[in-house]
């Protein structure tokens, strides 16, 4: 079977290649975008464009449209952009004027702060009694006692001021014209909040803040001083709803269900990422989580594997065309930072070390721990201006005891109704929690390993050299082992053949001796 020039296995593989390349056209385009090099607006020239680009290179296969796929990625990333800036546009051109908008909250507000901060979503813009829907989210600081929650449909009035990071605007005090909770309501938000009450009544605060920001992301009622130590020792991401998190219950749920069928296994894994991810919300990382472990299981399921680079580049894709304002959100930027580091280069650091060999549980940890920091020590030090050599030491404390504290919460929950067993357990979870806060203080102390920068300098993503040339150091040396391997096989190889044919050839003179005149 043909298809244009080439046999349906090489079809195949042009195929995965035009796939891949309008992927990284999306991520070029969106990144070009959003760094203002250009911008294409929104026209059906440029549609027409992509759709004639994308023709070419499906009915033509070859390397030139595969080029052209690759551009019609770039315009496509690029029209994503541009339709996602209107909102950034309108509020520069209504910067200090007093307008009408309404918006709904899409994270948990930060009640601990004062004034409260929320910050709103699905934007609605209210002039001469007509409303207009305005892509984009606000960050707004309301004062007063104002009781709201996550999903709740804000109508204000107030001043714009330019936006900042991935917001089009922000908000300082407006006026709260009507809050509105739909209905039914959040089910999951109030099953997550009826949850956390059941556990504060066995563990004290702050233990079971940091207990319930470990198992459901919940940050809010965590102490700012906590909350400092973290950022100190350079250990958020572990109060962050992420990949982590969700590894733990998904190999939960494999090891419990697993045992019936492998369907049943992925069938109820991909039902628990769906219900953390409605309790948690859509953040970058959850989004970007919940998107890699689906992925993952539904691909293994039927027997194959994604390439770690090429998964990667797939949820990029998909996560900045949700959202191309992720691209400047520092949790999903360390997000996939610490995705490279666990995926491509722990293993190859590991196959540098190791060979062939499994490492044990405690080198293993230590490789990830490093990994991880090496990659996302850039990000960290251009957003927060500081870097803790201490997080490594941390992660060794408190990363292979994060499933059992978040096991511990969980049951400590479950089990309030009865409360000798809740409270039996709630003063375990408070011993193991005690010795995460202890670590975390300990180490805050220690400021000779804290090492101060200037933020917001590029320059500092210059790091970044030296994993690119680790990387390549260790595809050398896996590529001249291979070398070695196939070297040393042949040799041997090859003195196996020459022993076995002259052994055959002992055999043929004795079976058939030479007859003499």
């Amino acid at each position: 079977m043909k298809f244009g020039l080439l046999s349906t296995s090489r079809c195949r593989v042009h195929a995965s290649r035009c796939v891949y390349a309008f992927i990284w056209g999306i991520i070029m385009g969106i990144i070009a975008g959003m760094s203002d090099l250009f911008c294409f607006n929104v026209t059906n020239f440029w549609l027409f464009l992509v759709l004639c680009f994308l023709a070419l290179g499906i009915f033509w296969p070859n390397y030139l449209t595969i080029l052209l796929i690759l551009i019609a990625g770039v315009i496509a990333g690029n029209l994503r952009v541009s339709f996602a800036s209107v909102g950034k546009t309108y509020f520069s051109q209504v910067t200090n004027q007093e307008i009408t908008f309404s918006g709904v909250i899409m994270e948990d507000p930060q009640t601990d702060k004062s004034p409260m901060v929320v910050k709103l979503k699905n934007l609605q813009i209210v002039q001469a009694d007509q409303t207009y829907a305005v892509p984009g989210v606000i960050y707004a600081q309301i004062g007063g006692q104002v009781s709201v929650q996550r999903s709740d449909k804000l109508t204000l009035v107030g001043k714009a001021q330019p936006g900042f990071g991935t917001y089009v605007a922000k908000f300082f005090l407006p006026r709260i014209i009507q809050a509105e909770r739909p209905e039914p309501g959040d089910y999951f938000l109030e099953l997550r909040n009826w949850f956390a009450n059941l556990a504060r009544k066995s563990i004290p605060s702050p233990e079971v803040d940091l207990g319930l920001g470990y198992l459901m992301g919940m940050k809010a009622g965590i102490p700012d001083s906590l909350l400092t130590s973290l950022q100190i020792v350079g250990m958020t991401h572990v109060i962050v709803a992420s990949g982590a998190h969700l590894g733990i219950l998904v190999n939960l749920s494999k090891k419990i269900f697993g045992k019936i069928s492998r369907f049943a296994g992925v069938l109820f894994s991909l039902l628990l990422i769906l219900g953390f991810v409605a309790i948690v919300g859509l953040t970058p990382s959850m989004t970007r989580a919940s998107l890699v472990s689906s992925l993952a299981l539904m691909v293994g399921y039927f027997g194959r594997k994604f390439s770690p680079l090429r998964l990667i580049s797939l949820v990029a894709a998909l996560t900045l065309s949700y959202e191309p304002t992720n691209l400047f959100n520092l949790g999903w930027q360390l997000s996939f930072a610490s995705f490279f580091g666990i995926l491509i280069f722990a293993p190859r650091f590991t196959n540098f070390l190791y060979g062939g060999k499994k490492p044990n549980f405690l080198a293993e940890l230590l490789i990830t721990s490093f990994s991880t920091s090496i990659i996302c020590a850039p990000i960290l030090i251009y957003g927060f201006g500081n870097l803790s050599l201490l997080s490594f030491v941390a992660n060794l404390v408190i990363l292979p005891t994060l499933p059992y504290a978040m096991g511990l919460i969980f049951l400590t929950g479950i089990t309030a109704f009865y409360p000798p067993l809740a409270s039996l357990l709630g003063q375990l979870t408070k011993m193991l929690l005690d010795l995460h806060i202890g670590v975390v203080h300990f180490l805050e102390d220690k400021t000779t390993f804290v090492l101060n920068f200037e933020m917001g300098q590029p320059a500092i993503f210059l790091l970044y050299l030296l994993p690119l040339f680790l990387l390549f150091i260790f595809y050398c040396s896996q590529h001249l082992a291979k070398r070695r391997e196939k070297c040393y096989n042949y040799k041997y190889e090859n003195r196996f053949r020459e022993r076995y044919a002259r052994f055959w050839q002992k055999i043929r003179k004795k079976s058939h001796p030479t007859v003499r005149d």
